[in-house]
């Protein structure tokens, strides 16, 4: 009889492989939508992740199933290359600044995976909840950068005015702006960077 011993290791780099192969077919998925602006086949996936099409299909019981596992990586790599540094104890004008450059990086490289996620929302209640989720996370980052001037507005008002900055900065306005009005990425940061300084000027005027 084999010893438990001998099994555990065999159990183990299985899983390892199983894990591995994972990773590679959702990294296939994830780097087709970023270089080809659309959703890929299977055959392509599993041509990109170096795996047979059933491979792909042992590994992940359906297509929805990849692709939130393609959304769960994209998050953690944004998490990870977008972190929010301190700049609390910037002036204003520095923080507004400092604020649309890291959204418009940040919006430029999720961009085609964004999109294809997008077109997907309203059939798959996962990715609709996560892209809400994202929605939430940018209300609270810019409630945050910009809490003390949003304080000088009238109480009733100052939901208003940060849903307004929310619309201002967001990932609609940013495609909207880069490809309905054909701004560069200098351009587009600048009309956000614009934006967000006449709110809060008028979140302080109106107090």
């Amino acid at each position: 009889m084999a010893d438990s011993a001998d099994i555990q290791p065999a159990v183990d780099g299985r899983r390892v492989r199983s894990e591995r192969s994972r990773f590679a077919i959702a990294r296939a998925l994830l780097d087709l939508v970023r270089e080809t602006r659309q959703m890929p086949t299977m055959d392509a996936v599993a041509d990109r992740a170096n795996v047979s099409r059933r491979s792909v299909f042992r590994h992940f019981a359906d297509t929805n199933e990849l692709i939130i596992a393609a959304t769960h990586m994209q998050r953690d790599e944004v998490f990870a290359r977008f972190h929010s540094r301190d700049i609390s104890q910037m002036a204003e004008p520095e923080r507004v600044k400092a604020v649309a450059q890291r959204l418009g990086r940040l919006w430029e490289y999720v961009t085609p995976a964004r999109a294809v996620a997008g077109a997907m929302r309203a059939d798959n209640p996962v990715i609709d909840r996560m892209l809400s989720e994202d929605d939430v996370t940018h209300s609270s980052y810019l409630n945050a950068m910009f809490s003390a001037s949003l304080a000088l507005a009238p109480p009733a008002e100052r939901e208003l005015f940060l849903q307004s900055m929310v619309s201002a900065s967001s990932w609609p306005t940013w495609v909207g702006l880069r490809r309905d009005q054909h701004l560069t990425v200098v351009e587009a940061r600048r009309v956000m960077e614009h934006t967000l300084r006449a709110l809060l000027q008028a979140a302080r005027s109106a107090a």
